[in-house]
């Protein structure tokens, strides 16, 4: 990740994961609590501010009444996540269910499967306790297995909308990208960092080097309503 720093006005600087203006989608990390301050489309897990909607961040400074937050320098950081089509998702606990399309993070892949952090849920929205789960080489894409490379459909960090086919144990639950509105729908460049746009069902292109890299791309679609 590329990681933004915003003077704010007196002596201390804030760190920010990504630019004003950046694509987010639920579960996204803005930053610390301590000095960001959560807006409209976040909420706080943690020490954490995150994102709670799919859409743009927006970045403002905010001058606070001392009195009222301790805690906190005088001024800080506000974010929020100007949501795509105008709508925030809320902060669910709802139980997953088979047959429910959810978003996730890929945290590590392997010859045989990719190891998914589920981070939000369509009808639910950000999800308030992690779930895991798994997409198998079977279940990346529809025709044989065998030709399936996990490599080639997903990296580490790229952000996927897959459907809950079966329930696991220990929590995780087995995934599938199969169908043709399901797979990568954010990736970022390995060698610029910035947010790739597919151009066909297997490859997403960078928009400043034109380097294309191989991934099982999601047909656009409403994420998470």
């Amino acid at each position: 990740f590329f990681f933004q720093k915003f003077e704010v006005m007196t002596d201390h600087v804030v760190t920010l994961r990504y630019d004003s203006g950046s694509m987010l989608v639920p579960g996204d990390r803005i930053g610390n609590s301590r000095h960001v301050l959560p807006g409209p489309g976040t909420y706080i897990r943690g020490v954490n501010v995150y994102s709670c909607a799919v859409g743009k961040l927006s970045i403002s400074q905010h001058l606070l009444d001392e009195k009222s937050d301790v805690e906190r320098s005088s001024t800080s950081i506000s974010a929020s996540v100007v949501p795509v089509e105008g709508r925030t998702y809320a902060f669910s606990q709802k139980v997953l269910s088979v047959g429910q399309v959810v978003l996730g993070r890929v945290t590590r892949i392997n010859i045989q499967q990719a190891t998914i952090e589920i981070i939000a849920a369509q009808g639910q929205g950000a999800l308030g306790e992690t779930h895991g789960g798994t997409i198998r080489k079977e279940d990346v894409r529809q025709g044989a297995s065998e030709d399936v490379e996990i490599r080639e459909s997903y990296r580490p960090g790229d952000i996927v909308t897959c459907r809950i086919i079966a329930l696991g144990d220990s929590r995780r639950y087995f995934l599938s990208t199969a169908e043709n509105e399901l797979g990568v729908v954010k990736a970022l460049c390995e060698s610029s960092g910035e947010i790739m746009t597919p151009v066909s069902w297997k490859e997403m292109e960078c928009p400043s080097t034109k380097t294309r890299e191989l991934r099982k791309c999601a047909k656009p679609r409403d994420i998470v309503s």
